[in-house]
């Protein structure tokens, strides 16, 4: 005679409705892991997950470039797409305002001043990092846009995981955790 073994039912209902339940779409407070490769329109890619993990965000906390966050919406764990993002849904458009000429003398006289060299200004609001563009006799010309402002972007991107946001990563409180990879049962 087979038993049967009623307690063992609610969590066998559990994992069987897990297993059934529609993946969770990626909307505002969602927490989605992704990989991505992000690149120019000349096919330059300025950054990428390749070699690292993969990024782990909320959504709808400004915590990724509006046009990708758009992008992201609707999208489902293993979902795969090419998301386009026009500069002003980026970093903005380029602006001539964020260049500056500052004398030579307000820089470190060891500091090997150089067209590309990137440096930081102390500001009231924090560290504001920016590039030499050009050096003159007693001027360095010195550009605040962010690299890609003005640029179009384009994102190749894999959703690995999306799930509910705490209120605790809603907050800010706490920051989203990876989901756990899943170990196969030994037997």
């Amino acid at each position: 005679m087979k038993r049967f073994y009623p307690f063992l039912l609610p969590g066998l209902l559990a994992v069987v409705f897990a297993a059934c339940a529609p993946a969770v779409p990626v909307a505002k407070d969602t927490v989605v892991t992704m990989s991505y490769v992000g690149k120019t329109t000349d096919g330059n890619v300025f950054d990428s997950t390749a070699g690292r993990a993969p990024l782990t965000v909320v959504i709808g906390e400004g915590n990724i470039i509006p046009g990708l966050e758009k992008g992201l919406m609707g999208m489902r764990a293993g979902d795969k797409k090419t998301i386009d993002v026009a500069a002003a849904d980026a970093y903005g458009p380029r602006r001539d305002n964020l260049v500056f000429d500052v004398p030579k003398s307000s820089f470190p006289p060891d500091l090997q001043l150089k067209a590309g060299l990137e440096v930081v200004s102390q500001t009231p609001q924090g560290p504001l990092p920016a590039r030499i563009v050009e050096i003159d006799k007693d001027t360095v010309k010195v550009d605040f846009n962010h690299p890609l402002a003005g640029k179009d972007l384009i994102f190749d991107v894999q959703v690995l995981d999306v799930r509910k946001a705490t209120p605790d990563e809603i907050s800010g409180k706490v920051q989203p955790a990876p989901p756990q990879a899943k170990t196969p049962k030994s037997n």
